[in-house]
């Protein structure tokens, strides 16, 4: 249960011009889920990777649904990567023949896998293995406020946000928004440095910017003919460009809002 006490010292989001930054870190369940063969990190890793995979083919994805996003990030991080150089009782450590002093765990799930036949080992008692978890690290920068995004995420990604987040722990889902923003503040950590060096440039900027210079490209590709002849004066061409340039972007970055240019 997310305590909702007003004197909590919630971590706080930093901004920079118009855009801000937000930092989770949530730890996520053991074990699996009911009728799964998957445990819930097996299953957040694929769900991750299945949006990664989309965005790196230029494939849509939900995260598209919010226009005012500049970046965004998702790492899950393991025991075996923060425990590195520890010395905790129940964790097997490689050792490292230069310097014995410092040791790296091996892999550390929250299950022990049955093997069979000679490929068996006996697992360390239940009550040796340290209770160590995994942690999903969320970072994003967008343009705005931290709970006017906030919003936008529960209204406009909702069960895809859930899909992926109902792994963590207390997670709400986006259905009671107070609750969800309860939950976004329990797991919120400071950032120590957000560097944003064009915090001047909105996400609409960007892509009117990149929109203009698409155009920009195509008028002097006309005023620069390959057969060195052209129909039309640079005059004409160049009052055609800039009517071509008054772009709109309706409601943009608020709720709902759209980034929209005739492309042709």
């Amino acid at each position: 249960m997310i305590n909702s006490d007003s004197k909590l010292s919630w971590a706080t989001s930093k901004t920079i011009g118009g855009i801000s930054e937000i930092a989770v870190l949530a730890p996520i369940k053991t074990g699996r889920p009911q009728g799964e063969h998957r445990t819930h990190e097996e299953r957040l890793a694929e769900a991750i990777q299945n949006l990664a995979d989309r965005h790196q083919k230029g494939l849509p994805t939900e995260l598209g649904r919010i226009p005012s996003i500049h970046f965004g990030r998702m790492i899950i991080i393991r025991p075996e990567q923060y425990l590195l150089y520890s010395d905790v009782q129940g964790v097997s450590y490689h050792e490292r023949p230069e310097s014995a002093a410092k040791k790296i765990p091996q892999q550390i799930n929250d299950y022990i896998e049955v093997l069979t036949k000679d490929d068996y080992v006996e697992p360390p008692k239940k009550e040796d293995r340290p209770k160590l978890r995994s942690f999903l690290l969320t970072l994003v920068e967008f343009d705005g406020e931290l709970k006017a995004y906030i919003r936008d995420v529960a209204e406009f990604l909702a069960r895809d946000f859930d899909l992926i987040f109902e792994n963590c722990e207390d997670y709400p889902s986006t259905r009671d928004f107070e609750k969800f923003w309860l939950w976004i503040k329990r797991y919120q950590i400071n950032t120590n440095l957000f560097y944003a060096p064009y915090s001047d440039v909105s996400t609409v900027r960007i892509k009117q910017l990149q929109e203009f210079k698409r155009r920009f490209d195509l008028l002097v590709a006309q005023v620069h003919s390959k057969n060195g002849q052209r129909e039309r004066s640079v005059e004409e061409l160049f009052e055609q460009f800039v009517r071509d340039n008054q772009q709109r972007a309706r409601d943009f970055p608020s709720p709902s809002g759209i980034f929209q240019t005739d492309k042709s």
